[in-house]
């Protein structure tokens, strides 16, 4: 007990080097607090329009009726590079990351159903953080360099299925397997050698269910919309050989509009709603500054009507904001958290359409009180018909 006691207490304080002056290590800091970064669970297609298509594109995993958008046996995955670069105050450090943040397997089921399995990140908890002060232990000044580290997150499995109502108009059913591991580690170094270095490991692992709905309906031939809602079970989370804890997962609800002036140009705005607050009381009680409810918009565009070496050359761009639900700071007060970015990208089939390649970049930053970070993303994405 006195054992789980000193590396509960380790991590807090590893936490709290958000806002204390001490060297930072991560691949992303702000996945500290809270439950971690949440995840997008986009397409590179979809991240380089800022996510505004995402409610439309079946080969992302936000609403299951857009999967009536793949129209033959497909299979997918996306790639992710970031660099980032923290700063607070006098802290400053440069990180960076790659990922797998989506893989995904879909085939039609007769003329009207889709059937399609997939993979995507929901929580990310990756960060390291170094402090390093000096104390006094017996009448000695001391230097002491703590390193604490988290490897893992949560994973959203999601097997959905939908129907075509008609031309117009098609509904979407997903269930969700949440499951994942983190691994905490604490290590504590001595400047002098009358002292023992030691370090402390756990690891955690994660499960939950959820349900998703959605529908996508076009109004007309320049006008489309959709729209998702999502609701969760309690994420709990199982200490090796030790206690479990759950946590309330948010409700999520998602809206958006495409709008074509003219051939060859679509225009979409997105708009989704996240219950985090239902987080409160188990962080609370896990001595964390708790959560809250969020939003996020997007707009973006693609233009169709570029062509290379008689290939349709799709270019996408977008802007996104988003509200973030775990703050920095203390139980008493919470610095709250947000990030926005711009984006853009591009296209090309290659083997007959058979295979699709989709680049992307993205520049953006996030701030919470005085600490902030930027960060620009590669995307590539790669989708396969057989």
């Amino acid at each position: 007990m006195m054992r789980r006691r000193a590396l509960l207490g380790a991590a807090l304080t590893a936490a709290a080097a958000l806002t204390a002056p001490a060297a930072a290590r991560a691949d992303s800091v702000f996945g500290i607090r809270g439950l971690g970064l949440i995840g997008r669970p986009f397409s590179a297609r979809v991240s380089s329009s800022a996510g505004a298509f995402a409610l439309f594109d079946g080969t992302s995993s936000l609403n299951p009726a857009s999967l009536t958008q793949v129209t033959t046996t497909s299979g997918w995955g996306t790639f992710a590079a970031t660099s980032r670069n923290f700063a607070d105050g006098p802290v400053s450090s440069a990180l960076g990351s790659t990922r797998f943040p989506l893989f995904g397997f879909a085939t039609p089921v007769g003329r009207r159903a889709v059937f399609g399995v997939t993979v995507s990140e929901y929580l990310d908890r990756t960060w390291s953080v170094t402090t390093s002060q000096d104390t006094t232990i017996r009448d000695s000044t001391v230097t002491v360099s703590d390193v604490a580290s988290s490897t893992g997150g949560v994973t959203d499995i999601r097997v959905a299925g939908a129907y075509r109502l008609s031309d117009a108009v098609s509904l979407g059913l997903g269930l969700h397997a949440l499951a994942g591991s983190t691994r905490l580690s604490i290590a504590r170094d001595f400047s002098a050698v009358a002292y023992s270095n030691y370090s402390e490991v756990a690891t955690t692992t994660f499960s939950g269910v959820g349900l998703s709905a959605g529908i996508t309906a076009r109004l007309g031939p320049r006008l489309a919309t959709a729209a998702s809602f999502r609701v969760n079970g309690r994420l709990k989370a199982t200490a090796l050989n030790g206690p479990s804890a759950t946590i309330g997962l948010p409700l999520e609800v998602s809206a958006a509009a495409i709008f074509v002036p003219v051939s060859g140009v679509g225009l979409a705005i997105s708009a989704g709603y996240q219950t985090w607050s239902s987080a409160q009381a188990g962080l609370a009680a896990a001595g964390q500054p708790g959560a809250r409810n969020v939003w996020n918009v997007a707009v973006g565009g693609e233009v169709t009507a570029l062509r290379w070496r008689g290939q349709v050359l799709p270019l996408r761009f977008g802007y996104r904001w988003r509200q973030l639900p775990f703050g920095i700071g203390t139980l008493a007060g919470s610095a709250p958290l947000s990030e926005h970015a711009l984006s853009a990208g591009l296209g090309l089939a290659m083997a007959s359409g058979r295979a699709t390649f989709d680049f992307g970049v993205e520049s953006g930053s996030r701030s919470a009180g005085s600490a902030s970070e930027r960060f620009s993303t590669a995307f590539v994405g790669l989708t396969v018909r057989p």
